[in-house]
């Protein structure tokens, strides 16, 4: 069995083991964190182990770069040429390059992932891109293990990385900020929290659902919701007066100008 050793296990790196473990990918995991709280409680929800120190890492077959970026150097200097040069380095760090991550570390087989947060509940999306020196066998290993559990897709050019890191790493918290408004106008139209808050939940649950299902595209399902002169209608005109695509345009380049600054 092939062992997984991720240095990090915050909120998105648990997301993942927990969900290669609930779909038995054939992997062992061994967990770090510095002071070992959270490695230790994810180890025991994986049947894993947890690394105590840095002073002597185990040869695995893929290394996880869990860490938050601004911690990456640090982590660097105290596992540089102590990693199995063969083994694949898995990074969900965002705007962190393949190249950075081969000069710092000394390896060549990286595979950086895009995750987004609703792999914490096996819906997530998950953007790949495989630097050269990963073999077609590893990549159809880390395909089929991470498609167990969620959405794949696999990228040519790395620069598609800073395209997509906007709309399906970030697209979660636009969908929570537009679900956050209904619900406060909602109540201070007088609804009750509780309510206003499931409804909205459920509203966007369900469009989410139709969508994935439905053959239709989003204008034309966005359409068969909208009579002229009707409810919809006269809010989608406020929408499209206020300028609505162009502020969405506008917030998307902001977002890939700001993964292009942080790959370099």
């Amino acid at each position: 069995m092939k062992n997984l050793l991720s240095f990090g296990c915050g909120n998105m790196a648990q997301a993942i083991i927990e969900g290669m473990y609930k779909e038995k990918a054939e992997l062992s995991y061994t967990l770090y964190t510095p002071s070992n709280t959270r490695a230790i409680a994810l180890a025991k929800n994986v049947s894993g182990t947890h690394l105590e120190s840095l002073e002597k890492i185990p040869a695995s077959d893929f290394y996880m770069i869990s860490c938050k970026p601004q911690q990456l150097s640090d982590l660097a200097k105290e596992i540089k040429g102590k990693l199995n040069p063969d083994a694949v380095v898995i990074s969900i760090l965002a705007g962190t390059t393949t190249d950075t991550l081969k000069s710092l570390l000394g390896v060549e087989k990286v595979l950086r992932v895009m995750p987004n947060t609703p792999s914490l509940v096996g819906a997530g999306v998950n953007a790949f891109y495989f630097s050269a020196a990963v073999s077609k066998e590893e990549r159809e290993f880390l395909t089929r293990t991470f498609e167990s559990f969620s959405k794949v897709f696999t990228f040519e050019a790395e620069k598609e990385i800073d395209i997509i890191t906007g709309f399906s790493g970030s697209g979660p918290a636009y969908i929570f900020e537009f679900s956050r408004i209904l619900v406060e106008k909602m109540i201070s139209m007088g609804i009750e929290r509780e309510i206003a808050t499931e409804m909205i939940k459920w509203t966007f649950y369900g469009s989410s659902k139709l969508q994935l299902e439905s053959p239709d595209s989003s204008e034309e399902l966005r359409n068969k919701v909208t009579s002229k002169k009707g409810v919809t209608f006269e809010a989608l005109e406020v929408f499209k007066g206020a300028g609505f695509e162009k502020i969405v345009d506008q917030a998307l380049d902001a977002a890939y100008n700001r993964s292009v600054e942080l790959s370099k």
